[in-house]
């Protein structure tokens, strides 16, 4: 990590890495785009919001346009203009929660916020997790279902992390 001048971390929010690679290296953080709808939808159950409501339907397509970033923009003007038009409307979505007292969903967007354009606003690409993220869900039922060791089930994840990453194959 000592050879980059600076590191794009993107995370589904947990922060608990950051203790580790603090210091070390200047660290952009990124929330992952793809996991805040999808981490929203716990957070509008826990305000009680019923499924394909109305309110629950303009909120998850709301966030979901927030959080979809095109590819290839790479005009500086044309991003901060981006950028400034999706923090209005993630505004007004938070203040809209408030004033339905969705207090789970305002507090989960309010501190999302701050690191949701990191990667575009320094243009880079990066806004959702990585690769190996794909394959865990596979990896995870194959242990549960398909009685996999976890050594077996490291083995196999370093193998398709060598592939993604430096493009070896076997």
């Amino acid at each position: 990590m000592k050879g980059f001048s600076s590191f794009l971390l993107v995370t589904d929010g947990d922060t608990s890495i950051l203790d580790g690679i603090r210091g070390k290296v200047k660290i952009l953080f990124q929330r992952c785009l793809w996991h805040i709808p999808h981490q929203m939808k716990y957070t509008l159950w826990r305000d009680k919001v019923k499924k394909k409501t109305n309110d629950w339907l303009y909120l998850l397509g709301e966030i979901m346009e927030i959080c979809a970033i095109r590819s290839l923009v790479d005009e500086p003007e044309v991003i901060r203009e981006m950028i400034k038009s999706k923090k209005g409307r993630l505004e007004k979505l938070i203040s809209y929660c408030k004033d339905r007292g969705y207090e789970n969903t305002a507090t989960y967007l309010q501190s999302a916020k701050p690191d949701m354009f990191t990667a575009i606003s320094n243009r880079l690409n990066g806004k959702t997790t990585s690769k190996v993220e794909r394959v865990m869900r596979t990896v995870n039922l194959r242990i549960n279902v398909g009685k996999w060791s976890p050594h077996g089930a490291f083995n196999a994840t370093k193998i398709r992390l060598a592939y993604y990453y430096n493009g070896f194959d076997v």
